[in-house]
């Protein structure tokens, strides 16, 4: 008899345990809709380095990782590690650097791994850099013939 009412108390105790727990709308807050709202993108004033823009202007900092000549691109990982690419053409103005060795955006050759900063307008859906000012510059080194090793004769 012992044996059946602990059975029983137990069964009871674990039934009222399950519907206590029992919720038929789920986890939410309270004022949760069904619906899911993401968050408003950043307006257009503000870009991704928090500085703000005047007019279509925007302006970005990061390190210069490659500049493509052929292509007419510059590639510049930002201060939040992402990756951007913006188009140049001749009209682009370069400060910070000693122009004499190239002109424009060529004299940017060799020098990847350097703090910029690119000022940059959008036309038609491309990043167009505008002015790219060299606040820290850093001199590469081909790394792709450095680990090679000396052929022995």
């Amino acid at each position: 008899m012992r044996k059946f009412s602990l059975f029983a108390f137990v069964s009871i105790l674990s039934g009222f345990m399950l519907v206590a727990c029992e919720r038929s709308g789920g986890v939410r807050a309270g004022n949760d809709s069904e619906d899911y709202k993401p968050r408003p993108a950043p307006q257009a004033d503000t870009n991704v380095t928090g500085t703000t823009t005047t007019g279509l202007m925007q302006e970005m900092k990061g390190e210069l990782v490659r500049v493509d000549t052929a292509s007419k691109t510059v590639v510049v990982r930002l201060e939040n590690g992402m990756v951007q690419t913006f188009k140049f053409d001749d009209n682009t103005v370069i400060s910070g650097l000693d122009t004499t060795k190239g002109s424009g955006v060529r004299s940017l050759a060799g020098k990847e791994g350097s703090e910029v900063l690119v000022k940059w307008e959008d036309r038609g859906g491309s990043k167009q850099a505008t002015s790219i000012e060299v606040t820290q510059v850093s001199m590469s080194k081909n790394t792709r013939k450095a680990g090679k090793p000396i052929p022995r004769k």
